[in-house]
């Protein structure tokens, strides 16, 4: 019986394995470039869709606190022609999809509006956020601008507060600039550069991600309280009125005591509080006492002096509005 021996050179054992082994690494390097454009591109367009989403339901909110379109701030009236007339033209070039489903007629009835009806206006939110692609801090801060915020400024109170994680242990907050942000703006070059094709070498591993997801969730919420905020300060100015006469605040900032005339005040009501540090924020009327008697309303034409129960986080050197009623 014949035995065939087939003898192996070291060259030719080895090239398989260089060559599985070379496929393998190039498949780990795939896999890892496609997970870090993945996620880079998902956390920008959640950053982008967002703050769209939030700017649009801002402006849709104003017509029911202001009621006439002249009541608003100069900018947004300003900006509100100019960016419409913008929109009608993006409508009509038809090359972007994102207009497809805004209806030109609506967009022109919505501006007509404002200058032959301004007690029934309607905004053009859609009009207000038109960039996309390249949303760095200053250019959030410039689309925040159109509404008459100044985003730095805001950003800057709330991020000290201690319930904020924005600014965490950053020091000196109030004198810094937009290099606060930069975590967000180097997102958006990361995305911008996938976008265009560069050549990749800077590569996030996944946890290097989780610095960005956490500013990127603490940078959100500063956003959407900015914008709750200034709803909150026109709503004190054009359908509260201010409590002139504050007395105490007692319970380690849970009961406001002062004096209430020609209105009425009931259990589930809200008081604005306009905050020492800036910014504006609503507590619910949890309890109403005169005398230490409780009521669930009081409606009153003559000036009384009664106690309210909000929860805490007050303080009397804060500045208090209640709801207007006509008595």
């Amino acid at each position: 019986m014949f035995s065939w021996v087939v003898e192996l050179t070291t060259s030719s054992s080895n090239t398989p394995l260089l060559q599985l082994r070379d496929h393998l690494r190039r498949f780990g390097v795939s896999k890892k470039i496609f997970e870090y454009k993945s996620i880079t591109i998902s956390l920008y367009g959640i950053l982008e869709k967002h703050i769209g989403i939030w700017i649009k339901e801002y402006l849709d909110n104003l017509p029911d606190i202001i009621a006439n379109y002249n009541d608003l701030p100069e900018r947004i009236r300003e900006d509100h022609f100019n960016l419409s007339v913008k929109l009608l033209a993006l409508i009509n070039e038809n090359r972007y999809a994102k207009y497809n489903d805004i209806d030109k007629k609506k967009v022109l009835s919505k501006l007509n509006s404002c200058i032959e009806n301004p007690s029934e206006f309607q905004l053009n939110s859609d009009a207000f956020y038109l960039q996309s692609g390249n949303l760095k801090h200053v250019k959030i801060s410039e689309a925040f601008a159109c509404l008459d915020i100044k985003l730095n400024d805001v950003l800057k109170v709330i991020g000290i507060r201690p319930e904020s994680l924005l600014f965490n242990n950053v020091s000196n907050v109030s004198n810094r600039g937009d290099d606060l942000f930069n975590l967000i703006d180097d997102l958006v070059e990361r995305r911008n550069y996938i976008a265009h094709g560069g050549q990749i070498d800077d590569i996030l591993n996944i946890t290097e991600f989780d610095e960005y997801i956490n500013f990127l969730e603490a940078y959100g919420k500063a956003i959407f309280q900015a914008l709750s905020e200034r709803l909150i300060e026109f709503e004190a100015k054009h359908l509260y009125k201010k409590i002139e006469k504050i007395h105490a605040v007692y319970q380690s900032g849970s009961v406001l005591c002062f004096e209430l005339e020609n209105n009425k005040i009931f259990l589930g009501d809200s008081i604005i509080v306009k905050l020492i540090e800036g910014g504006f924020t609503k507590k619910k009327v949890l309890e109403i006492q005169i005398e230490q008697n409780k009521y669930p309303n009081i409606s009153t034409t003559k000036m009384i002096d009664i106690g309210i129960n909000v929860g805490g986080g007050i303080s009397k050197g804060q500045t208090f509005f209640i709801k207007r009623s006509n008595i």
